[in-house]
């Protein structure tokens, strides 16, 4: 925790990172709800750190800003960390969601860096998309 905050200064006093240690038994539930209640800067940056953790117990809020965040940039950095969690089942039905959810293109290239990312397209197919 210490080395997040000498990164990012004293821009994190309450964030999401800090109850994952305070009460993990309940981390999903306190921490979703602590998210939804910051603006979209900060939900942008506990996506961002919760994110670049990979932490599969944290998969949930990034599921949750994924699907249901307003800001498209708090999206865009949840697709962009979604490779952290690579070999969690619950990634393909997510993205199959997104995409049934919403225009996708909306979302690109993050979306489709994602799937590169996680082996379900190759560079090939990735190219193509932008072709079009």
């Amino acid at each position: 925790m210490n080395i997040l905050r000498n990164l990012f200064g004293k821009k994190i006093k309450e964030s999401a990172i800090d109850k994952v240690h305070i009460d993990s038994n309940n981390m999903e539930l306190i921490n979703l709800e602590l998210f939804k209640s910051k603006n979209a800067n900060e939900r942008m940056r506990d996506i961002m750190i919760l994110g670049d953790s990979g932490d599969k117990n944290l998969f949930e809020i990034l599921e949750y800003a994924i699907m249901n965040d307003t800001d498209s940039g708090v999206v865009m950095a949840g697709l962009k960390r979604i490779p952290n969690f690579k070999g969690d089942e619950r990634i393909i039905p997510l993205l199959e969601k997104l995409k049934d959810k919403t225009d996708i293109k909306k979302y690109e290239p993050y979306y489709s860096m994602t799937l590169l990312n996680l082996g379900l397209i190759n560079e090939d197919e990735f190219n193509k998309i932008f072709e079009e």
